[in-house]
């Protein structure tokens, strides 16, 4: 199991993170990252964060209706003569800020790359077109003496979680 498979070392991390930088949206990346090329499907897919990017004519494809996400899940294809294959991509938000199914940015992102994943390190929903198969939330922000902390709930949330993202079928072309 890697190291953010493992519940413990997830709070950890993002608890540390909200203290010591106010977790900001990029302190997730590379636990979002490292969950998702750990998961079954994880070795199959090309998990490139993109949320830099500027449009140039290698980046044009990872932009869509709503700018490039974080994220892009492509395929392992080393041939650079082949194109790329989009199967999806990741949007992330710093975890005080509520997910909103609704917003904008994410509608342009479900219109453009089909399946999303939508995280703000506390709850985690997938979107598959105009479906949601899941909609994991795995604690909830608190104040105590003026900041931020993180209500964790039970093992089980976290493991149904792992179990949701690694049945998702992403090798389904956007």
């Amino acid at each position: 199991m890697s190291f953010f498979r493992d519940y413990q070392n997830y709070k950890d991390e993002i608890d540390i993170a909200l203290i010591q930088n106010g977790c900001v949206e990029i302190e997730l990346y590379s636990v979002i990252a490292s969950i998702l090329r750990e998961s079954k499907n994880g070795c199959k897919l090309s998990v490139r964060d993109v949320s830099g990017r500027r449009k140039t004519e290698i980046s044009k494809a990872y932009y869509g209706d709503a700018g490039f996400p974080d994220f892009v899940l492509l395929n392992r294809d080393k041939d650079p003569n082949k194109p790329v294959t989009i199967y999806g991509c990741v949007e992330a938000k710093m975890p005080t800020v509520k997910l909103n199914e609704k917003d904008e940015q994410i509608q342009g992102h479900i219109k453009s790359f089909k399946k999303v994943l939508y995280t703000n390190g506390i709850r985690w929903i997938l979107f598959d077109n105009d479906k949601i198969p899941f909609d994991i939330t795995l604690g909830e922000i608190i104040n105590a003496d003026k900041r931020n902390e993180i209500k964790w709930y039970e093992q089980e949330k976290w493991d149904e979680l792992l179990d949701k993202i690694d049945q998702i079928e992403w090798f389904e072309p956007t």
